[in-house]
């Protein structure tokens, strides 16, 4: 990934907070061939060690590539169009601000009981209030195939106007702020203290 050092973005905590909102993905592995598989993702933060979940089709050609082997889990945030003109300067190029957080790790298949236990724990998370008997629950696992993946490296992407002035910066958020386009752009802005909201 090109990573200019002025987006980059290697502090766990805002890491952290980014994959509390942020966690569907692309989950890539190259073993010999690239596979992706669009997932959610669960992650669990305990003593420093990061831990990924996730589920895919037993009939997915991927599954083949994933017990104890390297992979890498792309997670998309918010982004937003960026018009030249909001700067309030003749010759400005229009940009795309955006956040992405690439993991790296060893990914480890699950057994049916640790793949039931996730897909409970997922839909407990997703929707709480669901009602599923045992049984029902059980042949839906024979469907899938829990993972999970020991992440070894994390970086974020936080391309948000950081080469701009503070000034420049403020048009930025404003002029997102004030079109039709996601609010979470301006608000990550803001909440990385990029912007202040009026």
């Amino acid at each position: 990934m090109y990573l200019p050092k002025h987006f980059q973005s290697e502090d766990p905590e805002q890491i952290r907070a980014f994959l509390q909102q942020n966690y569907f993905g692309l989950l890539l592995s190259n073993s010999p061939d690239l596979f992706y598989t669009p997932l959610p993702f669960l992650f669990d933060w305990q003593e420093g060690q990061l831990n990924a979940h996730c589920h895919i089709a037993r009939n997915n050609p991927q599954l083949k590539q994933l017990n104890e082997q390297q992979v890498q889990i792309v997670i998309m945030g918010p982004h937003a169009f960026v018009a030249g003109d909001c700067y309030g300067e003749e010759q400005a190029v229009s940009t795309w601000n955006y956040s992405l957080v690439e993991l790296k790790g060893t990914a480890f298949t699950l057994n049916t009981e640790q793949t039931l236990a996730l897909a409970r724990r997922q839909e407990s998370f997703s929707a709480p209030d669901m009602q599923q008997s045992a049984g029902y629950q059980q042949k839906l696992v024979n469907g899938i195939c829990g993972v999970r993946i020991e992440i070894s490296s994390w970086l974020g992407k936080m391309k948000l106007s950081q080469n701009k002035s503070a000034a420049q910066r403020q048009k930025v958020g404003d002029y997102l702020q004030s079109t039709e386009q996601p609010q979470k752009v301006w608000q990550l802005m803001q909440q990385l203290g990029l912007y202040q909201s009026n």
